[in-house]
């Protein structure tokens, strides 16, 4: 897999590493990309904060800071990028409306819905698989990171 878009995508990893920040590719990228089916959705979570983001890189005035979520613009490509947090409460079981940010992979894998969303790729280009979606995944397994109820209480959407 890879790509002219994987290859920026990989540029931005890496400039956040050069500010001292942790970055990966994450969600549905890196499982296609194991599946091996082509894809431009292209997502990145990190540790550095909404305002840190902004400064690194062009954004688009449609960024969604209060859910530590920013588009940016890089080399003409297009990427959402998240800041690792923790959601606290749900609003009407879809959005959080209270997040905490934190310094964590791990804890802000298990915010997400899926174990095989939670596959990431480092700036390196090795797959990171934390909770063993990896498995899942060659099982044709959907699971959910947590407590199916709950998780699926949260965001009704899933």
């Amino acid at each position: 897999m890879g790509g002219y878009m994987y290859k920026k995508a990989m540029e931005v990893l890496n400039k956040f590493s050069q500010n001292g920040y942790l970055a990966y590719i994450v969600g549905g990228y890196p499982r296609y990309s194991l599946l091996g089916i082509n894809t431009k959705d292209i997502d990145i979570c990190t540790n550095a904060k909404p305002m840190e983001i902004m400064k690194l890189f062009d954004t688009e005035a449609i960024s969604d800071v209060k859910y530590g979520s920013v588009k940016i613009i890089y080399k003409n490509f297009k990427f959402d990028v998240t800041t690792f947090r923790k959601d606290i409460k749900y609003e009407d079981n879809r959005k959080p409306i209270k997040i905490k940010y934190i310094n964590d992979l791990k804890k802000d894998l298990l915010r997400r819905d899926f174990t095989i969303n939670t596959i990431c790729i480092d700036k390196d280009g090795n797959y990171v698989d934390i909770l063993g979606a990896r498995k899942d995944l060659d099982n044709k397994v959907i699971k959910t990171v947590g407590n199916p109820k709950n998780k699926l209480k949260e965001d009704a959407l899933r």
